[in-house]
């Protein structure tokens, strides 16, 4: 299935070392007010470092919440250098109903992916729940980096990052929630890294 997806232009024309994929919570399991200022400012720091060491391609998978986030910031930095490219790696057919079902955002959904340099629809039906690990794994496969920021252990973003982990990427782990008992400049924020 993966090697009809292989030859995407945005993908092929695109050095794999140039690349990184996100992961990342939906706002449910996010902070808010003050403590999610700071996580964002976090994220956007993390993603100016990618930059910085020559990251230029960003997939998303087009979710509510990091993905969004992430999405926007990149967004704002291509603005500014046009070889920044965003690209969206939508999971199933059927996402925007998938959107409406759950009561996410779908103008963020439809915002991002008009604003994507390219958009890669992966075959499926959200009601398998398989087309989202799919995805995942299809991000982490073709990427050399990966911005994680997530905090519970049983989610699909902490098991994406260890999949990158084991497909030997570099990695950039934010956890989502700590307890602050200052308020941390995104350099203070406790993050794990390996390679970035």
């Amino acid at each position: 299935m993966m090697n009809s997806y292989e030859m995407h232009p945005a993908l092929r024309d695109a050095p794999k070392e140039q690349i990184l994929c996100f992961t990342g919570h939906r706002p449910r399991k996010l902070p808010t007010g003050k403590k999610l200022e700071l996580l964002t400012a976090t994220l956007y720091y993390y993603i100016d470092v990618a930059v910085r060491q020559g990251y230029r391609i960003f997939l998303t998978g087009l979710a509510e919440g990091i993905d969004y986030l992430a999405g926007e910031y990149v967004l704002a930095l291509r603005s500014q250098n046009p070889e920044i490219k965003l690209i969206g790696v939508q999971p199933c057919d059927d996402y925007e109903d998938f959107f409406r079902k759950r009561h996410y955002n779908s103008q963020h959904l439809q915002h991002m992916k008009n604003a994507v340099n390219a958009l890669i629809c992966l075959p499926g039906h959200s009601s398998d729940a398989e087309v989202f690990f799919i995805r995942n794994r299809f991000m982490v496969d073709h990427a050399s980096a990966v911005i994680a920021v997530c905090t519970d252990k049983h989610s699909g973003s902490m098991q994406t990052l260890s999949y990158a982990k084991q497909q030997g990427l570099a990695w950039c782990h934010i956890p989502a929630d700590i307890e602050l008992l200052y308020s941390p400049t995104p350099e203070q924020w406790p993050v794990l890294r390996s390679g970035f």
